[in-house]
């Protein structure tokens, strides 16, 4: 199967161009296969950007307390 670029239509594959767009048209993407999740760096992931969300609320906090005192 082949698709257009622009308007997404499929065609047969003995088609080259699309009848709205005038386009050249492209072989349809194959589906790859589906990655394992890696549920330990995920997880690191998330703790490390809680972990960076506190400290610039922490430093904001210092910052507000210098600055007001």
């Amino acid at each position: 199967m082949k698709i257009c670029p622009i308007c997404g239509l499929q065609y047969l594959d003995e088609v080259d161009f699309c009848k709205k767009c005038k386009v050249v048209l492209i072989e349809k993407p194959t589906i790859k296969p589906e990655v394992p999740t890696n549920y330990k760096r995920l997880f690191l992931m998330i703790l490390y950007t809680f972990a960076f969300i506190a400290f610039v609320a922490l430093l904001y906090w210092i910052l507000v307390k210098v600055l007001v005192s």
